[in-house]
C-alpha cells in the first residue's frame, strides 16, 4: 500500500525545504488535490510554486509498470483545471524497489516527468528546516549516517507539545516502516530529551502489538497498511474526538483501499456518520 496518508499530511506548503530542493523555488499556497467525477482523482501532493509554476508530486513506494499512464492522466486533469500555468511533475521513489519508468513513448505520443529516488535528496537542509514536516520527511532521504539523523529528527520532535509530538513520531515511524527502520527510531526514542513511554502511547503500541518489526536482524517491516490506518484513526480523533473501540477496530482491519477512501472523505464529511457512511470509503 502507498504511504499516500502520511505523505500527504507532510508534504506541501508546511515541508518548504523538500519542495524547494525538488523544484528550486518555494511553495506559496496548497492547491486542491482531488479532481471531481474521475478515476484516479487523487495526486499525492499539489503546490503553486512562488515562480508561478505548479508543482505535482506523487509518492511511490512500490513498483508500478503503469505509473507513466498515471502521469499522463494527472497531468491532463491538472492542466484543465489550472490553464496556461507550467506545470512539473515529480515521482519520488521510496525504499529500493526498481527504478519507476521515466516516460511514455508511444507511436504518435512522448510524455516525460522526472523520477527522484528519495535517497538522492540532501538531508541537510530538511534537517535545518524550521518545519518539523521537513525534518520527519528527512527519513527517507539520505544514504549515510542514519543513526545521526534519526537522532536530529527526534531531537525536533522532543521540544513539540504533547500531542504534536505523539504525532510527529507516529508520522515518522510510518516512514520509518517503508525503509525498513523502525527498530532504529525505536532504539533512538529511548535516549530522547522528553520521555515517550511507547506502550502508553495507543498508536505507537499498536504498530508493535501488531508486528511492525518482524526482525531486527533482517530489518523486516510488517503492517503499512496497519500504519495507515493508524494515522488515519489520529487524523479523525483530532477532529472529532476518541473513536468507540467496534469503529477503532473496523478501520484497523480494513482493506487498503477503504482505508484510502475514508482518508480522502475526511475533511468534507462534517460527522463520524457522513465518513463512514454505508461502510464504504468511496
Amino acid at each position: 500500500m502507498k504511504l499516500d496518508i502520511t505523505l500527504r499530511s507532510l508534504a506541501g506548503t508546511g515541508s518548504p525545504a523538500l519542495i524547494r530542493q525538488i523544484a528550486g523555488a518555494g511553495a506559496v499556497a496548497d492547491l486542491p488535490t482531488e479532481f471531481p467525477n474521475v478515476r484516479d482523482r487523487r495526486v499525492d501532493t499539489l503546490v503553486r510554486l512562488e515562480d508561478g509554476r505548479i508543482l505535482h508530486l506523487e509518492w511511490q513506494s512500490v513498483p508500478d509498470a503503469a505509473m507513466p499512464r498515471r502521469m499522463l492522466w494527472y497531468w491532463l486533469l491538472i492542466t484543465e483545471a489550472h490553464p496556461g500555468v507550467p506545470l512539473e511533475q515529480v515521482v519520488v521513489q521510496i525504499g529500493n524497489a526498481p527504478r519507476v519508468p521515466d516516460r511514455l513513448d508511444t507511436d504518435t505520443l512522448s510524455f516525460r516527468y522526472r523520477v527522484i529516488d528519495s535517497r538522492d535528496l540532501d538531508p541537510a537542509p530538511l534537517l535545518d528546516s524550521p518545519a518539523v514536516e521537513d525534518n520527519i520527511l528527512a527519513i527517507l532521504s539520505g544514504r549515510d549516517h542514519l543513526t545521526a539523523r534519526i537522532a536530529a529528527i527526534l531531537a525536533r520532535i522532543a521540544p513539540l507539545e504533547e500531542r504534536e509530538r505523539r504525532d510527529a513520531l507516529t508520522r515518522l515511524m510510518v516512514l520509518a516502516g517503508s525503509r525498513g527502520f523502525i527498530h532504529l527510531v525505536l532504539e533512538e526514542v529511548k535516549d530522547m530529551p522528553i520521555h515517550i513511554d511507547v506502550s502508553q502511547d495507543p498508536y505507537l503500541s499498536e504498530l508493535a502489538r501488531r508486528n511492525w518489526v518482524q526482525g531486527k536482524a533482517e530489518g523486516r517491516v510488517e503492517g503499512k497498511a496497519e500504519g495507515e490506518a493508524l494515522i488515519l484513526i489520529r487524523l479523525v480523533e483530532r477532529r472529532f474526538g476518541p473513536l468507540a473501540p467496534e469503529l477503532r477496530e473496523r478501520v484497523l482491519s480494513a482493506e487498503p483501499a477503504m482505508v484510502e477512501g475514508w482518508a480522502d472523505r475526511l475533511f468534507d464529511a462534517d460527522s463520524l456518520d457522513a465518513l463512514f457512511a454505508n461502510g464504504s470509503g468511496n
